[in-house]
């Protein structure tokens, strides 16, 4: 007998640290995200490819380090040619859906989904809609990117919370209708992204909860001119309203996989395929930890992702602490779905480690980032292999992290464990050269400011960027 093919339901959150939760040492209540845990298997030390969306999202459709995929930017895309694990399971016979985020740019809008049923809030064109952006977000307009992310934070509407709440009922409405063939949706909403505006109630509740952030009165000793240059040097009323705003939005986010949960349940029990869900995010945010607010950065609130899955062959209440990749979810799906992944796959199938949770805790994650410089451009990278952390920065700026003994990342012990930084060096050596990624990003930067010269010629415009932003949440918050 043919064992039917599982329905597959995604939802994945943009910039969630899940490391803020209660269960994880925070203060965020996330009761939601807790239940999915137990009724499934937690990856507990799941990273991201890049801390920064579009590479890690992209990185997680083509399961390809962002050095091999080439997108190092927020200002890039994939290739129409080349192919994602969505393609593999279309081929699969699958319905592929997305419903809400992935933050594509340019024509292809799709990426192996055969149906799109709501856009996304940020441009989805090379050219950025100024003036349209400036009157649907007013005052939130500039707070959406890491310069002026602490500009706004307090209690109140905003757009993303306007945003989430549209995507998630399109997700349910879809959920309620009948498919035919076996479907795998992605449901993407935008928070926990700034800008830092919660719900007033969660604000409320979290504002009297929070402590300033580690390391916000004194600079790390291995701080370097660079990772200094990078910190944000606010007020300490300013700090705490900007975690309180970001542990309300933590909250907010569970609250929706309560909602997509139990969706996801009678989708199953109405089409009987059998069900995986799952729940990630594309990287964290420092929320002011180490004075850094965003991503982009490799210390754990940063490069963490929450990564949980349940259903179909998933064993209950496990939980793994094999260091684990964003790229491991194409090769995952496939499994799941009997697809065939696409070629050069750098991630592994992690239904491996259902029986054997142990079986990859020799195996190196990696993750990259590309920072512009004084007009040059330099990669980081980092490589999780057992216990420690090694972060590769440049010359004399290098660091390593005993994650076991020191969690928060306190003290660079790159002194004292040579064989292991060897052995991340060696690692790190198997990657394409890091002078080649700096110099194909100038050439890429070359050659996106001729798409972007073309698609104004062309008066290319996509109609598939959310516009629906009321008038109500373009304004400061009631609270702060």
């Amino acid at each position: 007998m043919t064992m039917k093919q599982p329905d597959i339901i995604v939802f994945m959150s943009d910039q969630h640290s899940h490391l803020f939760h209660r269960s994880f040492g925070g203060i965020v209540e996330t009761p939601h995200f807790d239940a999915l845990a137990q009724g499934g298997t937690i990856f507990n030390q799941a990273y991201t490819s890049c801390p920064l969306c579009v590479p890690a999202r992209m990185s997680l459709l083509s399961g390809r380090l962002p050095s091999d995929t080439g997108i190092l930017t927020n200002s890039d895309t994939l290739p129409d040619t080349t192919p994602t694990f969505l393609h593999a399971m279309v081929k699969a016979g699958y319905e592929t859906v997305l419903i809400g985020r992935m933050h594509f740019i340019g024509m292809d809008q799709r990426h192996g989904f055969t149906k799109r049923l709501f856009g996304d809030i940020t441009p989805v064109t090379w050219n950025r809609p100024i003036d349209e952006m400036k009157k649907e977000r007013g005052i939130f307009m500039f707070t959406f990117s890491e310069p002026n992310c602490t500009d706004v934070a307090g209690g109140g509407e905003s757009p993303v919370i306007h945003y989430d709440c549209a995507v998630v009922d399109a997700a349910l409405e879809y959920l309620h209708k009948e498919h035919e063939k076996p479907q795998c949706i992605v449901v993407g909403t935008y928070g926990p992204h700034f800008p830092y505006v919660a719900p007033v109630e969660l604000y409320q509740k979290y504002r009297d909860m929070v402590k300033l952030p580690l390391f916000f009165e004194e600079v790390p000793s291995y701080f370097d001119e660079f990772m200094k240059k990078r910190q944000r040097h606010e007020s300490k009323e300013k700090a705490l309203q900007c975690l309180a705003a970001y542990c309300g939005m933590v909250e907010q986010t569970d609250h929706y996989i309560g909602i997509l949960r139990e969706a996801a349940g009678s989708f199953e029990r109405k089409r009987k395929n059998g069900l995986v869900f799952a729940y990630l995010s594309d990287h964290g945010d420092q929320a002011g930890e180490r004075k850094y607010y965003g991503k982009q950065t490799f210390f754990e609130k940063s490069v963490k992702i929450p990564l949980v899955m349940e259903g179909c062959g998933i064993p209950a209440g496990l939980k793994i602490d094999t260091p684990v990749s964003i790229m491991d979810m194409g090769p995952t799906f496939c499994g799941f779905s009997s697809a065939v992944p696409p070629p050069r796959q750098a991630g592994i199938d992690l239904r491996s480690l259902f029986a054997n949770p142990a079986s990859g805790s020799e195996r190196a994650v990696l993750s990259e980032t590309l920072y512009e410089n004084d007009g040059a451009y330099q990669l980081h990278r980092m490589v999780r292999l057992n216990n420690f952390k090694y972060i590769s920065s440049g010359e004399n700026s290098d660091m390593l992290f005993d994650l076991c003994n020191d969690p928060e990342e306190k003290t660079n012990v790159i002194n004292d464990y040579p064989d292991a930084v060897k052995q991340c060096v060696q690692i790190l050596s198997g990657l394409k050269p890091k002078q080649e990624v700096e110099n194909g990003q100038i050439q890429r930067t070359q050659e996106v400011d001729l798409l972007r010269v073309w698609e104004q010629a062309a008066e290319s415009v996509s109609n598939e960027r959310w516009r629906g932003n009321p008038l109500s949440a373009r304004d400061y918050p009631k609270i702060f």
